[in-house]
């Protein structure tokens, strides 16, 4: 039985939000200049990346919740 359309949808959207934090991206991250909102680089990508895996795990619950209820 393979992935829904919704399923493929939350598959990506978990799949962005784990990208984020991986060590090519943290290593690009990981900076003391530029400071934003007074913290280090680093610091303010992670505090970004929680609120960004937030909202995308969000997107996820939805599309899968939208096509549940639409089976029969």
């Amino acid at each position: 039985m393979g992935l829904t359309k919704g399923e493929k949808k939350a598959l990506v959207f978990l799949i962005l939000a784990i990208l984020g934090f991986m060590p090519p991206v943290t290593i690009w991250a990981n900076r003391v200049e530029p400071y934003v909102l007074g913290m280090p680089f680093l610091l303010f990508w992670q505090s970004f990346m929680v609120f960004v895996t937030f909202i995308l795990m969000t997107l996820a619950y939805k599309t899968t919740e939208r096509n549940d209820t639409k089976r029969p």
